[in-house]
């Protein structure tokens, strides 16, 4: 069998399980070890092998824009494990790197073997994300009857309500993104809705207020290029819909007041300034000591913050730069289906990430929902329309 045949057998059959695993077993399966061996098995290996057989392919990806910026960015991240100062397994660390890489990679050879994949996978994701929430509100508030005031946190290994949400945010975002943008979809209006509605009320019974900040910031973002009725009465919607919980839940959204935030990115910036240039290094140890609280806190909750502190300056400046772009790429092709649904969802997690995602570089988790493949998305999208420039 020749390396394309190879290669093609990878990209339709075995990377889009490999996708789907990575897209809906956090909220099936119990062990977050099995949920990485599996993306490495059928994402970053396929990946690794496709890049090696067909190296046209790999070079036709490094020609994107989007994916140089991506490598520059994982790249100094790689560089500057020489001058962290703790003992840490930098090994590990690059090993993070690399499959970040990977993962872009391979969802640009999906999108290259079969063009409709990334968008399929994504809904059906949706689909599946929706299900188990209301299979989780019904288990939660019906057959055990805890009041409403509990707040949810999800099934297969998720333990974390606000990192939860975030996940349910995304695919919240996606689903009204497409939506917007697929106009030959319409005809399954009601669909929508539902799969919306359903990620919504999970969404909020998490009492989880970021992901609710993160959402508004994605619809505004969609009316910069979506000027039109369905937008206006999806914003409606949810402003009223907001309104009226809060009113009614006015007390469970304000006694968490900011969770020590604050003082914590204080402390962080304290930090930041011994090493404000290159950082402290991938890898280094966050340790936030907060005096008042007699606490120390290991994670910026901020995934910004979280960049500076290992990467300073330099790396902020990349990450900026890469907004930026992305940005542009929306504005000017926001006729493609996937840069269309990407960049919203891209913006809602560097929104969400705010006040939650410290480890900005990590295996594969809720934080990459955010990050990683709003941004692989967008890859894919880049990659394919050079290719046909080309």
């Amino acid at each position: 069998m020749s390396h394309s045949a190879i290669a093609r057998l990878i990209g339709q059959y075995l990377l889009p399980i490999g996708f789907m695993m990575f897209l809906t077993f956090l909220c099936i399966i119990e062990s977050r070890s099995g949920y990485h061996t599996r993306l490495y098995l059928f994402i970053s290996l396929p990946a690794l092998v496709i890049s090696i057989i067909q190296p046209r392919l790999f070079l036709k990806a490094l020609k994107s824009t989007v994916f140089q910026m991506n490598i520059l960015l994982c790249a100094f991240a790689m560089f500057s494990a020489l001058w962290n100062e703790t003992e840490v397994a930098d090994l590990r660390d690059i090993r993070y790197l690399i499959n970040i890489v990977l993962f872009s990679l391979a969802l640009t050879y999906l999108h290259h073997y079969r063009q409709d994949a990334l968008e399929k996978s994504l809904f059906l994701a949706a689909i599946t994300w929706a299900g188990f929430g209301l299979l989780e509100l019904y288990e939660i508030y019906y057959q055990q009857g805890l009041p409403l005031s509990s707040r949810i946190v999800g099934s297969g290994s998720l333990s974390n309500t606000l990192l939860t949400s975030h996940i349910y945010g995304t695919f919240a975002t996606f689903v009204t993104s497409h939506y917007l943008a697929s106009k030959k979809y319409h005809r399954y209006q009601i669909f929508y809705i539902v799969i919306f509605l359903s990620l919504l009320v999970f969404i909020i019974q998490t009492h989880s207020r970021t992901p609710l900040l993160a959402m508004a910031a994605a619809f505004g973002c969609l009316l910069l290029k979506h000027r039109n009725k369905q937008v206006t009465y999806v914003t409606l919607f949810l402003v009223i819909s907001f309104t009226i919980y809060a009113l009614f839940n006015y007390d469970l959204l304000t006694q968490r007041g900011f969770s020590y935030r604050p003082e914590i990115w204080l402390t962080a910036f304290n930090d930041i300034q011994n090493k404000p240039f290159f950082g402290h290094g991938i890898g280094s140890k966050m340790s936030f000591f907060i005096p008042s609280l007699n606490i120390t806190f290991s994670d910026s909750h901020n995934l910004h913050i979280g960049l500076i502190y290992q990467l300073g300056l330099v790396g902020l400046v990349i990450w900026l730069s890469l907004i930026a772009y992305l940005l542009r790429l929306y504005l000017k092709n926001a006729h493609n289906l996937l840069i269309a649904t990407g960049f919203p969802m891209f913006i809602y997690g560097i929104t969400a990430g705010m006040t939650e995602g410290g480890s900005f570089f990590s295996r594969p988790k809720e934080v990459w929902f955010l990050t990683w493949l709003p941004i692989a998305i967008m890859v894919a999208a880049d990659v394919n329309q050079q290719g046909k420039k080309s």
